[in-house]
């Protein structure tokens, strides 16, 4: 298989973009992180990937100052990972990534009778669908802002890779 092209030198945004997030399994470990699962446990059982891809993709994410690691047990030593603002930045990112899955990736009635995941703004609680404002008070839609409630599909299949 030939080598892949390092293109972390590049003046090509798109090509920067893609040094890191062209790995599957760092996009799955920033939606886990967005999602609030900030231990390695939860992170390895709710993506499917190895513990060795996990850690090295977070050492990867750390180095690249889009996480931050904290300690939060002393004996054995264990860490929890952390979005920082660079991190942050990617939500719009993913997002759209979401919302064009949600149009054109699924087979008509694959996920049930709406969308995997559905989003509500928690300032005023309306259903977002796949806008990035706020339908219902205007308001563009950012890190944090929106709560999820994944499809009956969804949670069956978490369920299932939670054993």
């Amino acid at each position: 298989m030939p080598k892949r092209a390092d293109l972390s030198d590049t003046f090509c945004p798109v090509g920067r973009s893609a040094e890191l997030l062209g790995d599957r399994a760092v996009l799955l470990i920033l939606r886990d992180l967005f999602f609030g699962k900030r231990r390695f446990e939860a992170i390895a059982a709710n993506t499917g990937l190895g513990p060795q891809l996990v850690s090295a993709r977070l050492k990867r994410l750390v180095a690249e100052g889009v996480a931050e690691r904290h300690a939060y047990q002393d004996r054995p030593p264990r860490y929890e990972y952390r979005l920082t603002a660079k991190g942050k930045d990617m939500f719009d990112i993913l997002y759209a990534m979401r919302n064009w899955a949600e149009r054109w990736a699924y087979e008509e009635g694959e996920t049930g009778s709406g969308p995997a995941m559905r989003y509500f703004h928690r300032a005023c609680g309306a259903d977002v669908g796949t806008s990035t404002v706020c339908p219902g008070c205007g308001e563009p839609l950012r890190y944090g802002d929106l709560k999820g409630e994944p499809s009956a599909a969804l949670s069956a299949e978490q369920a299932a890779k939670a054993g």
